[in-house]
């Protein structure tokens, strides 16, 4: 069984998706009934999210586009909660798109579920994996419940659809979700899902004034808010009928 592919991404460059991946991966890591090998992926070398709040030693993603890239079996680990972490190297934009497909190929065998963090913006994951979005399951889309958010989002799903129209996005499902920390409260869930027009899968939280989530894992990545959240979205992902009803509403 090949692992289950999540990508997230914002629509808005300064949107609060910094730890999403990192969160939704450390979550999922903790509950070893839901998934006993998790790896999460900094693809994003704007801003090193990932390889800022895992400070981890070894492989980079950019050595996967090497001639000869190194064996997920050399990937670093961190002990709690266990999981295999990826981070980025920091270099060009367009050394990651080329390490992207052959990295995911190799996790993709080797894991129950791959996360990876993409760059934010209405060509985000473009930036990483091009026209190769078929490589996720899911694409995350969060989004923090501001006007200016909402509709960069909204702008965001009308090229999303403009794609899956001609064919380029293969089967890829889409999930939107909020985010932002205890202060983005400018928008409820409702209001954000008639801006958008679609349904809101729930709400990640970042909880940032809970400790400095920067600085290794910290107590943001340790409350059962999170966690429920988490668990709730993977829920979705794995085939629950109702939560499926709401994501696949696009």
């Amino acid at each position: 069984m090949t692992a289950l592919t999540v990508g997230v991404t914002t629509a808005k460059n300064s949107a609060c998706k910094r730890g999403v991946a990192t969160n939704i991966a450390a979550s999922l890591a903790r509950r070893s009934a839901v998934s006993a090998r998790v790896c999460v992926v900094d693809a994003d070398p704007l801003v090193l999210d990932v390889s800022t709040r895992l400070a981890v030693g070894g492989p980079v993603i950019e050595d996967f586009a090497r001639p000869n890239p190194p064996a997920v079996s050399k990937l670093a680990r961190v002990g709690s909660p266990p999981m295999t972490v990826l981070p980025c190297g920091g270099g060009p934009v367009a050394r990651v798109h080329l390490a992207a497909e052959a990295a995911l190929r190799g996790l993709r065998d080797a894991f129950d579920l791959v996360v990876c963090d993409l760059p934010g913006g209405p060509s985000g994951p473009g930036l990483v994996l091009g026209a190769r979005l078929e490589l996720l399951d899911w694409l995350v889309l969060a989004v923090t419940p501001e006007p200016l958010a909402a509709a960069a989002t909204s702008h965001f799903l009308e090229l999303f659809e403009t794609a899956r129209d001609r064919g380029d996005l293969g089967d890829v499902q889409l999930a939107v979700v909020c985010t932002g920390d205890e202060s983005s409260t400018v928008l409820s869930l409702s209001e954000v899902e008639a801006i958008l027009e679609v349904a809101v899968a729930g709400r990640v939280p970042q909880l940032w004034g809970r400790a400095e989530p920067n600085r290794g894992f910290g107590a943001a990545l340790a409350i059962p808010e999170l966690d429920d959240a988490v668990y709730d979205l993977f829920a979705a992902f794995r085939g629950g009928r109702e939560h499926q009803r709401r994501l696949l509403s696009l």
